[in-house]
């Protein structure tokens, strides 16, 4: 089978601001698109077989801690070089994509064609490796030695995304900035928190996410404190239902987000701060927890 493979790079991490708008919200297409589509999703699914086949059985207690926590991981375009065993960045050395992993949100960055981000799955510890699946993006770390730019990490990472493999150098921990939330693709949610909106009275977004196959999770909080949750696809409603108090998302609310209007009034340990879109107007204003 013929994988696309991006070679490897590991210098700067990227950062979230540099990037341009994603695919997360994609129009209906023609049966070109869908069939496009189709092969992309169908040679992704055999790609990710192979991978996790490679990884072996069940990991035992010992070998699971190997891949518990945190993960960054980064590649660039570079043809895949590597010697003895070893994935070899080779001599690009300009990042090209980036990969934040944590337990309850995944962060997939390529400058020039945006992010996609998504809540992870239950982790699939294997003997070798470990897999796991954040929307339409599909991670497998292996502890395999990784250079690049004359650098060595410890792991590599193999990443899936709309048929593509991307490969990579990781480490374990995530370095110190501002940590991404639901609300770091927020522009690219608009289309379908717009749909949800109407559906409840004086209603902020709590939380949304791309949950695959174009299709977008929106859970809102009412002005009476009711909560429900809202999916989208093909830009209409699928899903509208309610949530029982007990029934969270990793990172729900914080922060909520309020389409358009004035600013929200002052709260103890809250603070609003004006949310912009992707043609630098404002579309809204975003509440964060202070405290």
């Amino acid at each position: 089978m013929r994988s696309l493979i991006r070679g490897l790079s590991v210098g700067v991490f990227l950062t979230a601001a540099a990037l341009l708008p994603t695919a997360c919200q994609r129009q209906a297409g023609g049966p070109a698109e869908d069939a496009a589509n189709s092969a992309n999703a169908d040679r992704g699914a055999e790609m990710a077989a192979e991978q996790l086949a490679a990884l072996g059985g069940a990991a035992n207690a010992e070998q699971r801690a190997l891949y518990e926590g945190d993960f960054q991981a980064s590649g660039g375009i570079d043809p895949v070089a590597g010697e003895g065993g070893e994935a070899d960045g080779g001599g690009g050395g300009e990042g090209a994509w980036e990969l934040r992993l944590f337990e309850d949100y995944a962060q997939f960055s390529r400058p020039g064609l945006g992010e996609n981000g998504g809540i992870p799955g239950e982790r699939d510890y294997r003997e070798r490796g470990m897999r796991v699946v954040a929307g339409d993006v599909t991670v497998t770390i292996t502890q395999q030695p990784c250079s690049a730019s004359g650098i060595e990490l410890p792991y590599t990472a193999d990443v899936i995304f709309e048929g593509v493999a991307y490969q990579g150098c990781a480490r374990r921990g995530v370095e110190e900035g501002e940590r991404p939330t639901w609300a770091t693709v927020l522009p690219d949610l608009i289309p379908a928190i717009d749909t949800c909106l109407p559906r409840m009275r004086s209603a902020r977004v709590t939380f949304a996410s791309d949950i695959g196959d174009d299709r977008v999770s929106v859970r809102l909080r009412g002005g009476d404190g009711a909560r429900a949750e809202c999916v989208v696809g093909a830009g209409a409603v699928e899903v509208f239902e309610p949530l029982t108090d007990s029934d969270r998302r990793p990172g729900e609310g914080d922060p909520e987000f309020q389409r358009g209007g004035d600013q929200p009034a002052a709260r103890n340990c809250r603070a609003s701060e004006q949310a912009i879109g992707r043609d630098g107007q404002p579309i809204g204003w975003l509440i964060r927890r202070t405290c």
